[in-house]
């Protein structure tokens, strides 16, 4: 054997060892457990999974030494010089450590079977495993989460330290067939939010110990079983959500218990479908600890956690000059190009009489060609010469005739001759070049001129009338950025929303002499002079924000006005103000801010509460339409010039008769009359137990039932009087347990989006800078709309077009079950003055694989409080260009993918 064949040989084996050892290297447990020794993957709780990862750990360091081996043997082989004796000893070397790299390798086979099937035993998930949870192993089934059909969840995967008597919550991004998760007393599917139809459904919602596994099988239970079935349903207005009241505390006195929670496929759509059909499985499972204790603190609104912040005082404005509207004309003067695609007008042929037919597939500006045959050797096609009819001198190509006489020329036609072309015949072909259409752009729409009105095409009349033409013009683009009306032919253009940013708003056409544009100019911002008294009076078009301590139960606060307004309500703060069917003379005098010939209409602001923030964040947005944002989306406002107040209902409390219905309640195990008219459970020291009447609540409560805190006094006094966080509390005395604050809004409309300030860990980031289970943080400028920090996407009208905006998203390099979802907090930051100036937004997520690339992404369907989009190319580094007007993994980008992601 030469030298160079050995060389070779000892090459493939090398490379053959370190393929090998690398894929050992790179398995489940991967390099960075190795490194984190005791303080990373030998943390897991579970003695199966840690007896698994030093078993992986182990065989990680076995393949590194084969690998040290075979080089080891490689290098005497080839410094052996021909000596038989090095020679030999290296072929026993490398012959060991290959058999030995086969026994490692056939291990680690063994090894990953066997944990694959511990994975099934600790998740109940049949033995898939897909990297890792805190505990070391994760379920397939949090792909559910973010990328998928579940917005949101309490407890969330992975949580500890939860209390026993917990609900449990779940908001979907569709809404639930309600018969397929409820069931009465027998058994029976039946739809949910009924006396007697607010059981679960074993087959669909299974919650269990984790240690104890599922004790059901895929589609079925059977009527006894280990699992956590005696569960009380409700369900919140939309019917997106689910709340689950066990109604007896989980785990135990003595101890932490992990439990299991899983969603499977028979829980249904709208359409019927599993709610879990487009997730990595159909079916969505996680887990969460709970702690030895009952939760017996009522929940709070988190001081000055409100927006606005209450406000005492009206501010004083001196009106220099008001708000002035940009305006501008279109004036049409002649008829706009519609499209017309290449037509062929003539073809002369010399000699005369050849005849020829061409079909187009031209889209440039030449209009006419010449074709020459041209001489080729023997027993070969003629060629046929293209050149352009212009100048008969410039060659566009050349091909070759078909036994058919027929010659394609790519990107411009086809021609066929009706004889056998011969050297010297030619063609002159004469054709009447593609038009394009016109079109009119108004900021980010473009209108395109046809013989139709659909979508956002302009009519062009059959017979060309400047007045009807202005007319077309002006009913397609009017409404959404603009206002247009017409004088003849002249479109008269009107900024939807007053100030400065209508300046810029763009009104192009692609065809001049057609439509004579003057830009919109003139826009002005109210200039005024004012005094702020008390807090700083807000928009009109701001959300009302209330952020509570702990999770919030949301079935008595979420939905419309009329749905809750028993419990929270937006109204008139003005004690004089009138209810409902009584005269009036303005808005102002009514308590829904509704005068309506005049009589006031309502007893409380018109619009819709909405839950957000992991269930911690109350919203309430106005229904009165008062413009646009920078993405063409509606924005609500709220009545100009007003004093509002939010008023909250706290829940009353579970009633009982004797000390017997007390006992299981310790401390709080006397029977006592209250304030309330009516006996509850009470301590020593006669506060009450905190839970709310399960049975039917009728105010807020949070996820462990526990009655609302109106006055922060860490215990439950029920629905007596309205706290006001307005004022002192001396001046609030005896005032509980209902809360309100009050504000001033003014009559100005903010419109400046919000930004992006940094991003946590930063673009790039990489190895052991990055935790595999940190949260994303993103640092807004500015105060944020939490019901719009969510997962996926949302459709939003436009006028006569649906675009789809996109939220806040995690995706992998690699297709696999990630789970991701959403929490907010608000920030001071300095000068520090008790107000809270911007949002950082936590992106959590099931933990990451090693040495894949995760990109985080947040689009235009995040809003700030005053409902102003995000605009996604904006961001830290990162200023777009009207060329590239995408922020892209932190570059200006021009070219986004089909989904209309970063490519």
């Amino acid at each position: 054997m030469t030298r160079k064949v050995k060389l070779i040989i000892l090459l493939f084996g090398f490379l053959t060892a370190f393929a090998a050892a690398n894929f050992v290297l790179a398995a489940d447990f991967g390099v960075n457990e190795v490194s984190n020794g005791l303080g990373g993957s030998l943390t897991a709780t579970d003695p199966r999974v840690l007896i698994g990862r030093i078993i992986q750990i182990a065989l990680s360091f076995l393949g590194a030494i084969a690998v040290i081996i075979i080089m080891y043997a490689g290098f005497l082989w080839t410094t052996s010089a021909g000596e038989e004796e090095k020679i030999t000893k290296a072929k026993n070397i490398l012959k060991s450590a290959l058999i030995g790299l086969v026994i490692i390798l056939s291990s680690w086979g063994i090894a990953t079977f066997l944990l694959t099937r511990l994975s099934g035993a600790i998740n109940g998930n049949g033995g898939e495993s897909f990297g890792g949870d805190q505990s070391g192993l994760i379920s397939s089934g949090a792909g559910a989460f973010g990328a998928c059909t579940i917005e949101n969840a309490y407890p969330a995967s992975g949580q500890t330290d939860v209390p026993r008597n917990t609900s449990i919550m779940i908001t979907f991004k569709e809404e639930l067939k309600l018969d397929s998760v409820c069931v009465n007393d027998a058994g029976t599917a039946c739809t949910c939010n009924k006396t007697d139809c607010n059981k679960i459904n074993p087959a669909a919602i299974r919650l269990y110990k984790t240690d104890l596994g599922d004790a059901c099988s895929a589609s079925s239970c059977p009527d006894q079983n280990s699992n956590v079935t005696d569960i009380l349903v409700t369900v919140p207005s939309g019917n997106k959500t689910l709340v689950l009241l066990p109604l007896t505390p989980l785990g135990s006195a003595s101890g932490n218990t992990s439990y299991s929670f899983k969603l499977t496929g028979a829980v249904k759509k709208l359409d019927d479908s599993s709610m879990f059909q487009t997730c990595n499985v159909d079916y969505a499972e996680w887990s969460f600890t709970v702690n030895n204790s009952l939760d017996l603190v009522p929940p709070v609104i988190i001081p000055a956690g409100m927006f606005p912040i209450p406000d005492n005082e009206k501010d004083v404005y001196r009106e220099i000059t008001p708000a002035k509207a940009a305006v501008g004309l279109i004036t049409v003067n002649a008829v706009p190009q519609v499209y017309s695609s290449a037509a062929v007008k003539t073809i002369t042929s010399s000699p005369e009489g050849l005849g020829a037919t061409a079909i187009l597939n031209y889209h440039g500006l030449i209009s006419k060609f010449k074709i020459v045959v041209v001489e080729t050797p023997a027993n070969t096609p003629n060629k046929a010469q293209l050149f352009s009819g212009e100048d008969n001198q410039t060659l566009l190509g050349v091909a070759d005739f078909s036994a058919a006489n027929e010659v394609t020329f790519k990107d411009y036609f086809t021609f066929k001759t009706e004889t056998k072309p011969v050297v010297g015949n030619s063609w002159e072909i004469t054709i009447s070049p593609e038009k394009l259409a016109d079109t009119l752009t108004v900021n980010d729409t473009i209108y395109t001129f046809a013989t139709s009105a659909e979508n956002n095409n302009i009519k062009v009349p059959e017979v060309f009338n400047a007045n009807t033409q202005a007319i077309n013009i002006a009913a397609k683009i009017n409404g959404l950025e603009v206002e247009a009306s017409t004088a003849g032919k002249i479109i008269n253009l009107t900024a939807k929303v007053a100030g400065t940013r209508g300046n810029s708003l763009t009104v192009a056409t692609t065809n001049t002499n057609a439509l004579e544009i003057k830009p919109l100019t003139g826009g002005a911002d109210r200039r005024e002079l004012n005094s702020s008294q008390g807090e700083k009076d807000r928009p009109m078009n701001s959300v009302v924000q209330v952020n509570f301590n702990e999770p919030i139960n949301p079935l008595t606060i979420s939905g419309s006005a009329t749905e809750v307004a028993n419990y929270v309500r937006m109204v008139n703060a003005n004690a004089s103000s009138s209810p409902s069917g009584t005269s009036c003379a303005a808005n102002s005098d009514c308590r829904s801010y509704k005068c309506e010939n005049s009589v006031c209409v309502g007893d409380y602001l018109g619009g819709k509460f909405m839950v957000s923030n992991n269930y911690k964040t109350l919203e309430f947005i106005s229904d009165k339409e008062c413009g646009v944002n920078g993405c063409g989306e509606k924005i609500y406002c709220l009545p100009a010039n007003s004093h509002l107040a939010m008023e909250m209902t706290a829940a009353n409390l579970r009633t009982c008769s004797t000390d017997v219905d007390c006992a299981a309640f310790n401390p709080f195990k006397t029977c006592s009359s209250s304030p309330l008219g009516y006996k509850t459970c009470q301590n020593s020291v006669g506060k009450n137990y905190p839970s709310g009447n399960i049975a039917g609540l009728d105010g807020i409560v949070d996820a462990a039932v526990n009655s609302l805190d109106g006055d922060r006094s860490t215990y439950a006094d029920g629905p007596l009087d309205f706290y006001d966080d307005n004022y002192l509390a001396a001046a609030n005395a005896n005032k509980k347990d209902k809360y309100k604050w009050s504000f001033y809004i003014n009559d100005q409309i903010m419109l400046t989006p919000p930004r992006i300030t940094a991003v946590k860990p930063s673009q790039g980031q990489n190895g052991e800078q990055v935790g595999l289970a940190d949260p994303i943080e993103i640092y807004f400028n500015a105060l944020m709309m939490n019901s719009t920090l969510r997962t996926g996407s949302v459709l939003i009208n436009n006028g006569t077009s649906t675009f789809e905006h996109k939220l806040i998203n995690l995706r992998s390099s690699v297709s696999g079950p990630l789970g991701y979802w959403v929490s907010a907090d608000n920030r001071d930051t300095e000068p520090l003055d008790g107000e809270p100036d911007l949002t950082v937004v936590s992106l959590s997520h099931s933990p990451f694989a090693e040495s894949l690339t995760f990109n985080a992404q947040v689009g235009s369907g995040v809003k700030d409080i005053y409902q102003n989009c995000y605009k996604p190319s904006i961001g830290p580094s990162c200023e777009a260009t009207a060329e590239q007007p995408s922020c892209c993994f932190g570059s200006p980008a021009g070219i986004l993918g089909a989904d209309g992601n970063c490519q």
